[in-house]
Parts: C-alpha cells; sequence; structure tokens
C-alpha cells in the first residue's frame, strides 16, 4: 500500500489541493487556494491549533472532489451510503452533521480515488454533497464556534489505485490504520481463546426479549410518581423460562438471551434508577430463579441497560447529573417512554451509576455479553457543566471506561451502533449501520448501501447489519439476505415492535416474535432455529477479515473474506451464474475458502 501511494504521489503531489473558505466570528469571510501537503503516503491539510482561534467555520473543498453526471465513481459517506453520477437530479444539497460512525468518507472520480481519514475535530464535522447544473461537489464544513481548540486540525486524504481504488479499498485502508493506532484492537479468533462468554455468545444465536414497556408514544411526557402511565407486562420472567424450554426442546442448545425491561417500570422505566426489577414480572426472587434455571440449561443471560439516559420521573433524577449545553440548559433532545428524556454527563454516569449497578447486576448472576445501551449509535456526549466539564475527546473516554466496566464485571458488552470511537472496548453491535435498507433516495442522493463498517470490522466485533435485519428469518430476501451478504449474526427479538405507531425500527408486528401463546411460542423458536443452524454452518465467518464486497451481474453481490469463503446473494428475480456457479432467484450461496 505505502509504495503504491507514493509512487502515486511523486507523480502528482504538486497539484492536488483544497479550496478553503473561513468564516470568522466577527462575520469576516476569507477564501484562499491551499496546496495540500505532500506526506509519505498520503495528502494532508493541517492548521495549527493556535490558527483555529477565532474561527465559526470552515469549509473545504478539494478540487479532485468533482465529478459530471455520466461519470465513472462516487462520493461515499460515513455510515456506507453511495452516491453515484447519475444524470436528471435536480439541483440539491445534502449534508451529515456529527454523524460520523466512522472517521472516514471516500471519493472516485475521474481525477483519483481517496480516502478522506478525519484525523481530528471529527465530531465537529458535516459532510457535504451539491448537485448543482450537473456537477457533483463534496466538501467538508468544521463547525468550531463552540469549541475551545485544543490540537491541530488534521485532514488526510490517502489515494488508491488499481484493486484499491474501490469502496472496499477504502474501508480495507482504514481498517489497517485503526487497528494499527489501536493496540487493544485484537481479532476475535484471539479474544475467544481466554474469554469463553465471547466465544460462547458469538457461536449462539443473540436472542432478546422485552419483557415490559410503558406505553409509546407516550400520553404523558411530563410524568411524576401520580400521572405515570402503567406498565405492560408481556413476558415475565417465569414465561422466559419456558422460553428456555422451548428452545432446549427444538434442538437449539445454546443462545445468548437479553432481558430488556426488566428493570424498574421495565423499558427506560426510570432510569438511572434500574432496581429492583419490575415486580409486575415477578421481582427479584423470579429474576434470580430465571439466571440459574437459564444457566442451569446450558444458556448464557445478560441485561439490557441504559446508564446514559435519565428522567425526572427517576428515585434518583438530580438536574446536576445532566450534561448542559454552551446555554446552560439541560441537555435533552428525545421523549420515549418515560416522558423527557435527558442525556447524563458520561463522567458523571461512570463515577456514581455504571460501577455500583454492574456490581449489583454481577451478584444477580447475570453472565455474558451485557448491553449497555445507545453509546455506540450517537457521537459522544459534551458537557459544558463547570463541575464536570467534558469535550468530545474526555467524553470519549468516559464512554469507553463505561462500557468497559460492564465487559469486565459481566463478561463482554455490546451496544447498539458502530460508532467507532467504542470499538476498541467493544464486542457486539446490535444493528452496525443505519439509514441502510429502507432509508435509500434518489432526492437524497443516497442510491446504494456498501458494507464499510464491515469490512473494516469484521473479525473484531461481531454484529447484525440493521435494524431491519432482526428477525431475519421471518422477512423477505431482500432484507433477510443482508445477514448473509454482510457476514453478520443472526439475532432476535420478541416483542421488537413495541411501539403503537409506525416508527418502529426494528420490524413491524406481522415479522415479530411472541410467546403469548404457545403456538407463538413454538413459531418464534422455529425462526430462531434457522439462526442457529447458520451458525452451525457458517459462523465461522464472524473470525474472519471481510476483504471485498461488489456487484458482479446485475443485483448480484459478491462478498469475499480471508480465508477464501465468498458469499453470493441474488436480489434479482432470476437465477443467475456466475463465478462458474448458480445462484437461484432472491437467494444466496456460500463457497466456503480453503485456506
Amino acid at each position: 500500500m505505502a509504495v503504491i501511494c507514493c509512487a502515486l504521489l511523486a507523480s502528482s503531489c504538486s497539484t492536488p489541493s483544497l479550496r478553503v473558505r473561513t468564516v470568522y466570528s466577527d462575520g469576516r469571510v476569507s477564501e484562499e487556494i491551499v496546496p495540500l501537503r505532500c506526506c509519505r503516503s498520503h495528502l494532508e491539510y493541517r492548521l495549527s491549533s493556535s490558527g483555529l482561534a477565532g474561527i465559526d467555520t470552515l469549509t473545504v473543498v478539494p478540487d479532485f472532489a468533482r465529478a459530471v453526471e455520466g461519470d465513472e465513481g462516487f462520493f461515499m459517506n460515513s455510515q456506507g451510503h453511495i452516491t453515484y453520477f447519475l444524470p436528471g437530479r435536480r439541483d440539491t444539497t445534502v449534508w451529515l452533521y456529527q454523524r460520523h460512525p466512522i472517521a472516514l468518507e471516500g471519493i472516485k472520480t475521474p481525477s483519483g480515488c481517496y480516502a478522506a481519514v478525519f484525523q481530528s475535530y471529527r465530531w465537529n464535522l458535516r459532510s457535504r454533497i451539491d448537485v448543482r447544473g450537473g456537477e457533483y461537489v463534496q466538501s467538508f464544513d468544521y463547525i468550531l464556534r463552540d469549541t475551545a481548540p485544543s490540537e491541530d486540525l488534521v485532514l488526510q486524504y490517502w489515494p488508491l489505485k488499481g484493486a484499491d481504488a474501490s469502496y472496499s479499498g477504502i474501508a480495507r485502508l482504514y481498517r489497517r490504520l485503526f487497528v494499527e493506532n489501536n493496540p487493544e484492537m485484537v481479532p476475535l479468533r484471539e479474544r475467544v481463546k481466554s474469554r469463553p462468554l465471547l466465544k460462547y455468545a458469538l457461536e449462539s444465536p443473540e436472542i432478546r426479549i422485552r419483557q415490559a414497556w410503558k406505553p409509546l408514544p407516550t400520553p404523558v411526557p411530563h410524568q411524576t410518581r401520580e400521572n405515570e402511565p402503567p406498565v405492560r407486562v408481556k413476558v415475565t420472567f417465569n414465561r422466559v423460562c419456558d422460553i428456555v424450554d422451548a428452545l432446549a426442546e427444538a434442538g437449539v442448545d445454546s443462545a445468548q438471551l437479553t432481558l430488556v425491561g426488566w428493570n424498574l417500570k421495565g423499558h427506560d422505566g426510570r432510569y438511572p434508577t434500574v432496581f429492583p426489577p419490575e415486580p409486575g414480572l415477578g421481582g427479584e426472587a423470579d429474576l434470580k430463579h430465571l439466571i440459574s434455571y437459564a444457566q442451569g440449561k446450558g444458556f448464557q443471560i445478560v441485561p439490557h441497560i441504559c446508564t446514559g439516559d435519565a428522567y425526572k420521573v427517576s428515585e434518583d433524577w438530580d438536574p446536576a447529573d445532566i450534561a448542559k449545553l454552551p446555554s446552560g440548559e439541560l441537555d435533552s433532545s428525545y421523549v420515549y417512554g418515560s416522558g423527557r428524556m435527558f442525556k447524563i454527563c458520561p463522567e458523571v454516569s461512570y463515577r456514581k451509576y455504571v460501577q455500583k449497578i454492574n456490581d449489583s447486576l454481577r451478584v444477580y448472576g447475570f453472565r455474558g455479553i451485557e448491553y449497555n445501551d445507545v453509546y455506540s449509535i450517537v457521537a459522544p456526549v459534551t458537557c459544558c457543566d463547570p463541575a464536570h466539564p467534558l469535550d468530545f475527546a474526555a467524553a470519549a473516554r468516559y464512554d469507553r471506561l463505561i462500557l468497559k466496566d460492564g465487559s469486565d464485571k459481566i463478561g463482554g458488552i455490546g451496544s447498539e451502533g458502530g460508532y467507532d470511537h467504542v470499538a476498541p472496548v467493544l464486542d457486539f453491535c446490535l444493528y452496525a449501520s443505519t439509514g441502510g435498507l429502507t432509508k435509500l433516495s434518489f432526492d437524497k442522493l443516497r442510491d446504494a448501501h456498501v458494507p464499510v463498517w464491515h469490512i473494516i470490522y469484521n473479525g473484531y466485533i461481531y454484529s447484525c447489519p440493521f435494524s431491519e435485519v432482526v428477525n431475519y428469518s421471518t422477512k423477505a430476501p431482500d432484507i433477510s439476505m443482508k445477514m448473509q451478504e454482510y457476514g453478520c449474526h443472526p439475532t432476535f427479538y420478541f416483542h421488537a415492535a413495541h411501539r403503537d405507531d409506525a416508527k418502529n425500527w426494528i420490524g413491524n408486528h406481522q415479522t415479530d416474535l411472541y410467546c403469548g401463546t404457545q403456538e407463538e411460542l413454538e413459531q418464534s423458536v422455529k425462526a430462531i432455529r434457522q439462526g442457529y443452524d447458520y451458525l452451525r454452518e457458517y459462523g465461522y465467518i464472524q473470525y474472519l477479515r471481510f476483504d471485498d464486497h461488489c456487484e458482479v451481474a446485475d443485483s448480484v453481490f459478491r462478498s469475499r473474506f480471508s480465508d477464501g469463503t465468498r458469499t453470493y446473494c441474488n436480489y434479482s428475480c432470476s437465477p443467475v451464474g456466475v463465478d462458474g456457479i448458480i445462484v437461484g432467484a432472491k437467494d444466496w450461496v456460500i463457497v466456503k475458502g480453503k485456506k
């Protein structure tokens, strides 16, 4: 890689440049053309921390990040969305602000292929694509108005050519850089040698069971003890014992069970208050019996917790715990089942709540890959409270400490998404990518989703690819095959669709798992058995590096892994012959590697 890059830079490093537009806090505006600095293997734009003082917004536009409609190539954002240079688009702008799961974007135009790597101020960055008069332009805005400069601004462009000049090549480059810079990134194949609970979870289906929750959307956005809506109890602790029995009887002799909404008042009931276990489910005695019973039958069982959210209805409500915005207001942007949700400062959460909660969970007997919600699906939560101020870097450190505490005490850690500031401590992502399957839009310049995150992290973190792919064996091939295409982990959910409106993000009531009757339970276990059988045959793929992904025929995608294993997914309505094999309509084939 380095030799290729150096050869390319030697021939062309005098030409690439950025158009830089600076808006200062006092309203002044300046524009200049800045040549990129030629480093050993990449091009670099650097602005010293002292030079950032007084800047409101800095916009950079590379001269090679331009194309006209009909050109070969693409722009790729950090969520894995691809924008092709298609003709006929109306003038439009799409941007993504502080939503960068990985510190990477990609460019391939007639001027070359580049990986854009954000070495600093990643969380202040808004990426943007403009289409005007048939021309496509990618640019980055650094929003610095509320940031005290603490380090140099560094933006790198890594040129790629030949077989590396693709989104797979861009992802492989980032994987190499990330692993080199994070020695904690040990492959799963090595980690499981000393962590039997991780090995068990990785080789067994993940089964999440939502047990209790309040109505959603809530009819009471400002809850008190007097007006708090009643909890909907759906799956008691004793009923989970029945699920264990049904799984064993169906030949599913290993699974990790994750209890969701087991805590006081159900899912998100009175956070940060967790204990006692919800009485309507059977209380503490029945929970302890369930944990012992499941483990006695050979199953791992872990809790779903959330240590970053707080509600005023909580017994532990304290406004001093909440992260503060620059204005001094309490940080809150969402209403959930317990009303207005507030964000706890990560430092406060770690020091005041996390360690005590995990100590208690360990005493209860939970062992496995604990799930702590939200941390890997949002940017780090900053705090402007002078009693516990946190910038993005400090907040990210506390996020990792929070997750590591659960990992150390329960056996491993999972969270909701693929934000890689926590990747060095993460074992499992409930869904690694967001905005993929059902949110593609011609008007929003999102033409495809590609497995960039999965190429980077397969073999290091196991995952379900999208929220929609949960309960994949109950769903249509266009959704379910993403599990095979992306090399992911079979993940199932009882009562996934728990909202009363159309905003369920995991699935719908027709594709859900239930256990209210014996017939429902048997049907649910039948769906889970498919995931169990898949893992017995193909679960080894989770240990491999994901090295290449491409479309090899119309609507047929090939994924190639480090041992030579190849997965073919045919989304078309006709059988297709490719690489000497026939892939049926709406079907998949895996050719095992020989290494």
